[in-house]
C-alpha cells in the first residue's frame, strides 16, 4: 500500500486545495483502478468554488449540460444535497443499477465521457461539506464494488486535510524562483484567434484554463454565463504579439503566471496560411491567424513529491526530501516536521543512497533538471563542478509579467 502511503504524504504537505486535487488524482488510479477522476471543491451553500477534472473535454460539456440536468427529477440532482449535508459515500449507487443506461444524465453527461459506473464520495470538515470527490469507470468495465467504497471511505480524512480551506498566503511555496520547476503537464488547450482578438475554434480542454485564468466561479449548480471577452492575461499575450509585428512593442509573446491550480504558461504565435510567401507575410502579419496555446503543469511541490517517489524515495524521505530540494537546512526541516534531528540525518542518507546523490545540491539538481543532470555527467570535465538547481531557470528563459 505504498501509495496511500504517498498520498497521506501529499494531502500534508500544504498546496492550496486546487493544486492538492490536482497532485492526489493520479494517485488515486494506483489505490482504486478507474479510467479518470473529478474533484470539486464545495462552498457552504453547496455550489462549487472550484473543480478539476482528468478528462479534458468535461468542462465544456458541464457548462452546457450540468445545470439543467441537475434539475431532472430522474437524475444525479435530487440525491446531491442530501448527500452534500450527510457527508455522504456512494449516493449514486442505487441509480446505477436497472434503467440506468436509460437516464438522460447517463447518455447526456457521463456516456460523450467515456464513463458510465460513479464511486462518489462528499468529504467533510468541521461539521460540513468542503469538497467531493468522482471516481469513474467505462460501461466496458466492472462496477464499483464494497471494497472500492471502504478503500475510499479509509482516505476520505486526508483528503479533507488537503482539501479544507485556507488562509490567505498560507500555501504559498516558500522559494518562488521553483516556480520555473513546475512539472507533469496537467491540462493543455489552444485557441484560435483573429488580430482583432475574435475567437475562430477553441479546443474543448481550454474551457478550465479560460476559467483560471478569468478568476470565473466554478459554479455548475447555476447557469453560467457566457464569455464575451477573453481573459486579460490572453489580451495582453495579444497586444504583444500584434504590437511587436508593428514594431510598437519588443516584449515576447509569451507569459508564466503563477495561480492556486499551478503554473499557467501562455504562448502566442501567428499561422502563416499555407503556401505564402515567408517575406510577404513578415511585411504584414496582422492578416494572419494567431494560435495561443495554454499549459497547466502541477504545482513545484506536488512535481518535487512525484519525482521523489518516482525515484524509489518512501514517503517519510519524501517529505524530508522535498524540504532539501528547497534549501533548507536539516536543524529547519526537523522543527518544521516536528521530528528528531537525528531522524532527519538518517533519512538523509538513505534518500541519498536510493538516488545516487551526495548531497543537497544534488538532490535538488536531479529533482529541478530530471533526465538533465545524467547528461550533465556525461557531457562535463572531471574538473567542472555539479551545476545548481537554481541554474534550471537560466536554461529556460522565460518572460514572467508581474
Amino acid at each position: 500500500m505504498g501509495a496511500v502511503e504517498h498520498l497521506k504524504t501529499l494531502c500534508c504537505l500544504g498546496l492550496k486545495p486546487e493544486s492538492a486535487m490536482i497532485a492526489v488524482a493520479p494517485l488515486l488510479h494506483e489505490i482504486i483502478p478507474h479510467s479518470w477522476a473529478r474533484l470539486a471543491l464545495i462552498a457552504p451553500d453547496a455550489t462549487w468554488t472550484a473543480s478539476y477534472s482528468e478528462n479534458p473535454s468535461s468542462a465544456a460539456l458541464y457548462r452546457e449540460r450540468f445545470n439543467t440536468l441537475m434539475q431532472d427529477p430522474t437524475g444525479l440532482g435530487p440525491l446531491y444535497l442530501p448527500a452534500v449535508r450527510a457527508v455522504g459515500i456512494g449516493w449514486t449507487l442505487p441509480v446505477q443499477g436497472r434503467g440506468w443506461l436509460e437516464r438522460s444524465w447517463y447518455n447526456e453527461i457521463e456516456a460523450p465521457l467515456d464513463a458510465c459506473w460513479i464511486l462518489d464520495t462528499m468529504i467533510g470538515d468541521c461539521g460540513r461539506t468542503i469538497a467531493l470527490a468522482h471516481l469513474l469507470r467505462p460501461r466496458c468495465a466492472q462496477p464499483f464494488t464494497v471494497d472500492d467504497v471502504q478503500r475510499l471511505d479509509q482516505l476520505r480524512p486526508w483528503l479533507a486535510h488537503a482539501f479544507r480551506p485556507q488562509t490567505p498566503d498560507a500555501s504559498e511555496p516558500r522559494n518562488p524562483t521553483r516556480l520555473g520547476a513546475a512539472g507533469a503537464l496537467a491540462r493543455s488547450g489552444q485557441i484560435i484567434v483573429t488580430a482583432d482578438r475574435t475567437v475562430i475554434w477553441q479546443t474543448s480542454s481550454v474551457e478550465l484554463l479560460l476559467r483560471i485564468l478569468a478568476g470565473e466561479p466554478f459554479n455548475y449548480m447555476h447557469p453560467l454565463p457566457t464569455r464575451n471577452t477573453l481573459p486579460a492575461p490572453i489580451l495582453k499575450l495579444l497586444q504583444h504579439l500584434i504590437g511587436a509585428s508593428k514594431g510598437s512593442l519588443c516584449k515576447p509573446p509569451r507569459m508564466v503566471l503563477s495561480t492556486a491550480f499551478g503554473l499557467l504558461t501562455l504562448e502566442a504565435k501567428w499561422l502563416m496560411p499555407g503556401g505564402a510567401i515567408p517575406e510577404d507575410t513578415a511585411k504584414d502579419p496582422t492578416d494572419c491567424l494567431i494560435s495561443v496555446t495554454i499549459e497547466l503543469r502541477e504545482h513545484a511541490i506536488a512535481y518535487a513529491a512525484r519525482v521523489l517517489r518516482e525515484s524509489g524515495a518512501t514517503a517519510a524521505q519524501t517529505k524530508v526530501g522535498i524540504h532539501l530540494a528547497l534549501g533548507k537546512t536539516k536543524p529547519v526541516i526537523a522543527d518544521e516536521l516536528g521530528i528528531q534531528l537525528t531522524s532527519v540525518a538518517d533519512l538523509t542518507r538513505k534518500l541519498y543512497q536510493t538516488l545516487d546523490v551526495h548531497n543537497s545540491a544534488e538532490l535538488a539538481t536531479k529533482i529541478w533538471l530530471g533526465e538533465r543532470l545524467d547528461d550533465a555527467h556525461k557531457s562535463r570535465r572531471p574538473d567542472q563542478p555539479v551545476p545548481l538547481a537554481n541554474d534550471a531557470r537560466k536554461t529556460q528563459p522565460a518572460f514572467v509579467f508581474r
